[in-house]
């Protein structure tokens, strides 16, 4: 189940703090193009704050969310723990010119960092996919690479040796 849709009006003077479970299946959806993938079985948490000035939603927080993905130098599969601080400074859309997606639109530096909700709906979802896809590394890679180098009792020749670097393909070979 996805992250709650929060009504503005559902949202006290004082404010609105939501504990949140990222749930697998989820995390599995958000993660689907990025090459990451959820681990199985463990779930990621997000804490959220939400607080109104007149219309305007300021939503700090943070998330953490576990991932799986294969490490670009050794091709090894690696666990990361993606997590960030979230603060957003949301307002009404209505009144807003909506651009089309394909017109460029210059920003002034007080509209960069505020965005827009609609239907006095801030959907939580959206803006924690968005954080998490901004924390998934492009190419995630060990610090240390685990592939132990091991030298041989004799020296082999030129053909026989395989580099430590391409070992772990040889998984991907089938065996007669």
């Amino acid at each position: 189940m996805a992250p709650p849709v929060i009504l503005f009006d559902r949202i006290p003077d004082d404010g609105l703090q939501q504990e949140l479970v990222l749930e697998e299946a989820w995390l599995t959806e958000v993660l689907a193009e990025t090459g990451l993938m959820a681990v199985p079985g463990v779930a990621g948490s997000a804490s959220v704050r939400l607080d109104k000035d007149g219309r305007n939603v300021f939503l700090s927080g943070r998330f953490e969310a576990p991932a799986q993905a294969d490490c670009v130098a050794c091709l090894e599969r690696m666990t990361l723990s993606l997590g960030a601080d979230l603060v957003l400074h949301l307002e009404p859309a209505a009144g807003k010119s909506v651009k089309a997606t394909h017109e460029e639109v210059e920003l002034s530096r007080d509209e960069l960092d505020v965005d827009v909700y609609t239907d006095d709906r801030i959907d939580l979802a959206h803006w924690l996919r968005e954080a998490i896809l901004l924390e998934a590394p492009l190419h995630p890679r060990h610090e240390v690479c685990p592939v132990k180098l091991e030298m041989p009792a004799a020296p082999p020749s030129a053909r026989d040796v395989i580099d430590p670097r391409l070992a772990p393909l040889a998984r991907f070979i089938k065996k007669e």
